[in-house]
């Protein structure tokens, strides 16, 4: 199925690490905060294409629709199952003493206190919406052309 991820992305639970080489999918773009999927890993079938997505850390209590717009971007839901790994807690330099998937609308989040890193272990739960005063977010954002949010500028 086209929405599915194939074997080569781990499931949430899963207590192995990303398969790949380089050891994450993610680089960190130049002057900036935002990491973009490695141009070197090969992509999976995506719409809006993976060269538009651009993973940020929200604020605690920020929302991804909130994170995003303060960057000049726009959150896009199609692309938490590329972020909903271990690996993007690392490419954010985010020290976890622990990854758990659980069933809750904020995950992927992290909290900086705690040391506590989750996973989203239903992907019907994945929400740009969502926000908790204790977690930063994982979020799948992207550009938009002017105009019309629904198309990034690698989408036509």
């Amino acid at each position: 199925e086209f929405c599915a991820p194939k074997a080569q992305f781990p499931s949430a639970n899963a207590s192995n690490s990303w398969p790949g080489s380089p050891p994450s999918p993610f680089v960190l773009l130049p002057n900036s905060s935002a990491l973009a999927w490695a141009s070197n890993i090969s992509t999976p079938p995506s719409w809006p294409p993976l060269s538009a997505l651009r993973m940020l850390a929200s604020l605690e209590g920020q929302s991804c629709v909130e994170a995003c717009q303060s960057a000049g971007l726009i959150c896009e839901p199609a692309f938490y199952r590329f972020i909903n790994i271990k690996e993007a807690f690392s490419g954010l330099e985010v020290q976890c003493e622990g990854v758990e998937a659980e069933m809750n609308h904020i995950f992927p989040a992290f909290s900086v206190d705690r040391s506590e890193c989750g996973l989203q272990k239903d992907a019907l739960l994945f929400s740009c919406a969502g926000a908790n005063a204790k977690y930063h977010r994982l979020c799948p954002c992207r550009d938009y052309r002017k105009g019309q949010v629904a198309l990034c500028r690698d989408c036509l």
